[in-house]
C-alpha cells in the first residue's frame, strides 16, 4: 500500500533542509542511493520469485517485492518533491544460480539497506523524509527476518 498522505499534492512542501546546505546534498544522495537499491531489489526479487521451491517461499519473496515497489515509488516521489526533477538511476543486475544463493544475497542486502535507512533517518529532523526512511527501514528488517527463516528451512 502506498502512503500518499506523506506527499499531499495540494500543499506546498517546505523542507527543513536548505538547498545550499551540505546536509541537503547528503540527504538527496541518500535518497538516490535508496532509489537505486530499491530498483535493484525489484528486479532481483522478480528473478528470485521464479526459483522458489515452495508456495510459502514464493509468498515471502512476493511480499518483499511488493514492499520494494512501494519504497521505490516513495523514494522517487520524495526525490522529485525535494529537487523538482526525476531521478536518473540504473538498477544493478544481481546474479545467482540457486534459490538458496539468491536468498542469502537478499538477506545480506536487506540488512545493509536497513542500516543505510537507519542512518538516513537519523541524519535529518524533517518528518516527511524521516517517515519515508522509517517505513523502508522497518520493512527491510522484516524482509531479512523472513529470508532468515526461509534459509533455516533449507538447511
Amino acid at each position: 500500500m502506498y502512503y500518499s498522505y506523506l506527499f499531499p499534492s495540494y500543499y506546498p512542501y517546505q523542507s527543513l533542509l536548505y538547498r545550499n546546505d551540505g546536509q541537503y546534498r547528503k540527504i538527496i544522495d541518500m535518497i538516490l542511493h535508496g532509489i537505486k537499491g530499491e530498483a535493484t531489489a525489484v528486479q532481483f526479487y522478480q528473478q528470485l520469485a521464479k526459483k522458489t521451491p515452495s508456495e510459502r517461499a514464493r509468498e515471502d519473496v512476493l511480499h518483499a517485492l511488493e514492499d520494494e515497489k512501494i519504497h521505490l515509488k516513495q523514494f522517487v516521489d520524495l526525490y522529485v518533491m525535494l529537487t523538482g526533477k526525476r531521478p536518473v538511476y540504473k538498477a544493478e543486475e544481481v546474479s545467482f544460480n540457486t534459490f538458496k544463493e539468491g536468498l542469502e544475497l537478499a538477506r545480506k542486502d536487506e540488512l545493509e539497506a536497513y542500516e543505510d535507512y537507519r542512518d538516513a533517518y537519523l541524519a535529518t529532523r524533517d518528518q516527511t523524509i524521516r517517515d519515508v526512511f522509517f517505513l523502508a527501514m522497518t520493512d527491510e528488517i522484516e524482509h531479512a527476518l523472513r529470508f532468515s527463516f526461509l534459509l533455516s528451512e533449507l538447511r
